[in-house]
C-alpha cells in the first residue's frame, strides 16, 4: 500500500487475468480482474498518465462480465468508462484505436440487448475510425476489420442495405487472413465470415456460400475447447447452417449432426445461459418442423432446466423477473413443452413440466426457505460443506460442482426431487380436497388435465383453434375494460359474451367430465390455467342454461391456485387447532373510498365471535400493519389497491401517511401464523397486461407466499359500494354461531365467499362484473 507502482501492478495483473479468462472461460479470473481494476482506478485519478489505461482495463472486464451474466449495469458502466477514457486519448494518441474498438464493441452489444439503432450506428462509426488508425501491418487491424464487419452485417439485417453486407464479407475475409491458425482471434473471424456467408446464401441461394459457412463453423469449434466462452456461439451457428442445408438437400447426416450440435450447445454449462437458451430455441424449432416429437420434448425439458439455472445466478428478484420477461417467451415455452408431452401420451410428465415452468420466481424464493434440518440429520456432509451459501461469484464458479452435490442429495430418501422437477406422485396431493383442473393453453394444441388424488390425469382435448379464440377473448375484454367508464353497457355485454364463450370452449366439457367422474355438485374444484388464459374469469363461466340465470358457481365452488405446489403448501399449513383465529382489520380513511369506514364497522360486528384488532385511519401505517400481522392469523384489509405497469413487484396497498405496502414488502414477510386474508381492494388478484402470465405475480399470490394459505381477492377494479355488503355477507356466513367453531377448516372461506356472491347476485342493480370480480385463491 502506498507504493508508487502499486496501481500499475494492479492493472497489469488485471489485464493478464482478463486474457486468461478469454482463453479458459474461468469466471473467477474475470471477477478478480474487475476487483483489482477497481482498486487501481483511485490510484490513477484524472491527470495521471495511467488514468486512461485504468479506465480501459475496468471497462473491458465489466463488458466481458456482462456477456456472462447479463447484468445491464455492468455494460452501461463499461460504456461510460470507455467514453471517459477516449476523451483522454485525442487524435494521434497511440492508444486511441484500441479505445475506439472497445467502445464500438460495447455499443454493439448494448444494441443487441436494447435494439437502439443509434448505438449500432455509433458503433460502426467508431469502428471505421479505428480501422483508419490501423493500416496494413498494424497489430490491431484484424480486430478492427472483424468488429466493423460484424457491425455492418447487423446493419444489413436491420436496414437491408446490400452494400453493407458485401462490405461485411469482404472485411471478414481480410480479417481471417490476418488471423492464421494459432491466432487467438481466429475463432471469432471464422464465425464472423461464416455468419455473413450464410446470410448471403439466404439472399442469393448459392449453395457454395452455405457449404463454406458450415465448414468455417466446424473449424471454429475445433478452436473452442470445452469451457471456451465462444464455444456456444460456434455451436449455435453450425446448428443453424446444418438445419438450412438439411431443408434443401434432405441429407440425413446433416439432420443427425444438427441434432447433436444443438444438444451440445444447449447443455454447455460454461456458456452464458442466453446462448444456451438460443440453442434450445433452435433445437425446438428444428425438431418441431420435422415432427421429431421426442427430441422436441427433450429440448423443452432442457430449456426449463436452463431457465431455472439462469435465475440462480441473479441476486435480485427484479433482475430475475426482467430476465424472464426478455430471455424467452416463457408462457408459450412451458405450455408448448407440455403439449408435446401430451402428444406423446405422457400426461404425468405434462403436469410435471407445467409445474416446473410456472411460478418460477415463487419457486426460487421458496428455495431460499427450503428446510435443511432433515437433510443435515441424514447426511451432514451435504449441508455442512455450504455449497448453497456462497456469494454470487462463488455460486457461478461452483455451478458444475453444485450439480454433483445435488445428484448426491437426490439419492437421499425423501430428497429425490430436491431443487428439481417434482414428480406427479408428489403433485397429485394437490387434489386432496377436490379435483385440480389444469388448462394447458398452447398454440400447437390445448388440453385440460384433471388431476385427482388417487388416479392418473384425465385428459380433455380442446378445439384446435382454442389458443386463437382465447387470445381474441383477452383482447376484447381488455379493450372493453379500458372503456368501462365511458361505455359500461358495452363492457357488460363483452363480459357476458366472454363468460359464455369460456363455458362453451372449456368449462362445459370440464363439467361434463366432472359429472362422469361423480364429483358432487357444490363441492370444491381448483382452477390452474396457463398462459393468457390465466387472465380470464373461468370461475364465473356461463350461463349454463337457457334461462341465462345459472352459472358455474351454481354447480361448483371454484378456487384458483398459481401452482400445484402452492396449493399443497396451503393444505399442509392449514391451522386445524380448536383455538379461534385472531383477526386484524386494517383500512385507510380516504375521501375516494367513502364506504371504507362502513366496511370496517361490518367486520367489527364479529369481534365478539373471534379476537379482533383494528388498525385504521391515521394509525394504519405500513409499519403498524407489519408489526400487527405477526400476532394475527387473519387479515381483512380495506384500501386502495394499485397495479404498477411493467413493475409488478411495486404494486401496492395504500396506507396512512401516504405509505405503500408493496408486493415486494409482502414477500419479504415471514408469517408462520398467517392463515386467511380478505383483500378488499382493487386489482389484488390481477396481473398487469405486460406481465409474464405464468409467473402469477399479484398481491394475492404474494399474500399466499408469505404464509396466508387462503386468500380472497379481486380480478379488477372494485366498486366501493360492494365493500360493506360483501363483508357483511361473507362474515355472517363464516362467523355465524353455528359456523364459527369451524371457521378455519379447509374450504370454510371458499364456501363463505360462494354464499356471499350468491346474495350479491340476487340483489337488484348488481351488474355482472361486480360479482365476477371476487375470487378465492388457495386452500
Amino acid at each position: 500500500m502506498g507504493h508508487p507502482s502499486r496501481g500499475s501492478s494492479l492493472n497489469n495483473l488485471s489485464h493478464d487475468l482478463q486474457k486468461r479468462f478469454e482463453q479458459t472461460g474461468h469466471l473467477e479470473d474475470l471477477d478478480e480482474s474487475i476487483q483489482l481494476s477497481r482498486e487501481a482506478l483511485p490510484l490513477h485519478p484524472l491527470g495521471h498518465v495511467d488514468c486512461g489505461f485504468s479506465l480501459g482495463i475496468l471497462s473491458g472486464g465489466l463488458r466481458n462480465r456482462f456477456q456472462q451474466t447479463g447484468h445491464l449495469e455492468d455494460l452501461d458502466e463499461s460504456i461510460q468508462l470507455n467514453r471517459k477514457a477516449l476523451l483522454l486519448r485525442p487524435m494521434g494518441h497511440v492508444d486511441r484505436s484500441s479505445l475506439l474498438h472497445n467502445l464500438g464493441v460495447g455499443l454493439w452489444i448494448r444494441f443487441e440487448q436494447a435494439g437502439h439503432l443509434e448505438d449500432l450506428d455509433e458503433s460502426i462509426r467508431l469502428n471505421r475510425e479505428a480501422l483508419l488508425l490501423c493500416p496494413v501491418g498494424h497489430p490491431h487491424r484484424g480486430a478492427s476489420l472483424g468488429n466493423l464487419s460484424l457491425g455492418l452485417h447487423v446493419s444489413f439485417e436491420q436496414k437491408g442495405h446490400l452494400e453493407d453486407h458485401d462490405e461485411s464479407i469482404q472485411l471478414s475475409r481480410e480479417a481471417l487472413l490476418l488471423h492464421p491458425i494459432g491466432h487467438p482471434a481466429r475463432g471469432f473471424s471464422l464465425n464472423n465470415l461464416s455468419r455473413g456467408l450464410r446470410k448471403r446464401f439466404e439472399q442469393t441461394g448459392h449453395l457454395e456460400d452455405l457449404d463454406e459457412s458450415i465448414q468455417l463453423n466446424r473449424d471454429a469449434i475445433l478452436l473452442c475447447a470445452m469451457g471456451h466462452p465462444d464455444r456456444g456461439s460456434s455451436l449455435n451457428n453450425l446448428s443453424l447452417g446444418l438445419s438450412i442445408r438439411f431443408e434443401l438437400t434432405g441429407h440425413q447426416e446433416d439432420l443427425t449432426e444438427c441434432m447433436s450440435v444443438s444438444k451440445q450447445a444447449a447443455e454447455d454449462i460454461y456458456s452464458p445461459v442466453s446462448k444456451c437458451l438460443l440453442a434450445v430455441q433452435n433445437w425446438v424449432n428444428f425438431t418441431w418442423c420435422h415432427d421429431l416429437t421426442q427430441s422436441n420434448l427433450d429440448a423443452y425439458i432442457t430449456g426449463l432446466s436452463l431457465i431455472s439455472r439462469s435465475l440462480s445466478v441473479m441476486p435480485m428478484i427484479s433482475l430475475q423477473y426482467q430476465h424472464l420477461s426478455s430471455v424467452i417467451k416463457l408462457p408459450e415455452f412451458v405450455s408448448d413443452g407440455a403439449s408435446q408431452a401430451i402428444q406423446l401420451g405422457q400426461l404425468t410428465l405434462a403436469v410435471e413440466i407445467i409445474e416446473q415452468g410456472r411460478g418460477l420466481l415463487w419457486s426460487e424464493l421458496r428455495g431460499l426457505r427450503t428446510p435443511m434440518d432433515r437433510l443435515q440429520a441424514l447426511d451432514p456432509s451435504l449441508v455442512n460443506r455450504d455449497w448453497f451459501g456462497h456469494s454470487l461469484s462463488d455460486k457461478r464458479r461452483l455451478l458444475h460442482a453444485q450439480g454433483d452435490i445435488i445428484d448426491r442429495i437426490h439419492k437421499v430418501p425423501g430428497f429425490e426431487t430436491f431443487l428439481g422437477r417434482k414428480s406427479f406422485g408428489e403433485l397429485k396431493s394437490a387434489a386432496k380436497h377436490g379435483p385440480v383442473i389444469l388448462v394447458n393453453c398452447s398454440w400447437y394444441r390445448s388440453d385440460v388435465l384433471i388431476i385427482l388424488e388417487q388416479n392418473s390425469p384425465v385428459l380433455i382435448s380442446l378445439v384446435e383453434d382454442f389458443y386463437d379464440q382465447v387470445e381474441t377473448l383477452v383482447e376484447q375484454l381488455t379493450e372493453a375494460r379500458s372503456l368501462i367508464k365511458a361505455s359500461p353497457k358495452r363492457y357488460n355485454h363483452v363480459l357476458r359474451a366472454t363468460l359464455k364463450d369460456l363455458w362453451d370452449l372449456v368449462v362445459s366439457p370440464v363439467v361434463t367430465k366432472l359429472q362422469e367422474l361423480h364429483i358432487p355438485e357444490m363441492s370444491r374444484i381448483f382452477w390452474c390455467p396457463t398462459s393468457i388464459l390465466s387472465t380470464l374469469p373461468l370461475h364465473a363461466a356461463g350461463p349454463i342454461s337457457h334461462d341465462n340465470k345459472k352459472f358455474l358457481p351454481d354447480l361448483y365452488i371454484s378456487s384458483y391456485t398459481p401452482t400445484l405446489t402452492a396449493l399443497i403448501d396451503a393444505f399442509n399449513t392449514t391451522k386445524l387447532s380448536s383455538q379461534l383465529p385472531r383477526l386484524l382489520v386494517a383500512g385507510q380513511h380516504d375521501e375516494n373510498l367513502p364506504r371504507t369506514k362502513e366496511e370496517i364497522h361490518e367486520v367489527l360486528q364479529y369481534q365478539n365471535h373471534i379476537p379482533t384488532t383494528s388498525v385504521e385511519g391515521p394509525a394504519a401505517t405500513k409499519k403498524a400493519l407489519e408489526q400487527a400481522l405477526v400476532d394475527h392469523e387473519w387479515l381483512h384489509i380495506a384500501s386502495h389497491g394499485t397495479l404498477v405497469p411493467k413493475e409488478p413487484f411495486a404494486s401496492y396497498f395504500s396506507l396512512a401517511e401516504k405509505s405503500h405496502f408493496t408486493l415486494l414488502d409482502i414477500i419479504r414477510l415471514n408469517l408462520p401464523n398467517a392463515d386467511f386474508a380478505f383483500l378488499s381492494a382493487c386489482h389484488t388478484a390481477e396481473q398487469s397486461p405486460d406481465s409474464v402470465y405464468d409467473e402469477v405475480i399479484h398481491l394475492a399470490a404474494a399474500m399466499q407466499f408469505c404464509g396466508f394459505r387462503s386468500v380472497v381477492g379481486t380480478m379488477w377494479e372494485m366498486a366501493d359500494v360492494d365493500g360493506p355488503e360483501m363483508a357483511k355477507d361473507f362474515y355472517s356466513r363464516l362467523l355465524s354461531d353455528e359456523n364459527v367453531s369451524r371457521c378455519n377448516e379447509v374450504g370454510a372461506q371458499a364456501r363463505a365467499l360462494s354464499e356471499a356472491i350468491k346474495k350479491m347476485r340476487a340483489r337488484k342493480g348488481v351488474t355482472l362484473e361486480r360479482w365476477v370480480n371476487f375470487v378465492h385463491i388457495g386452500a
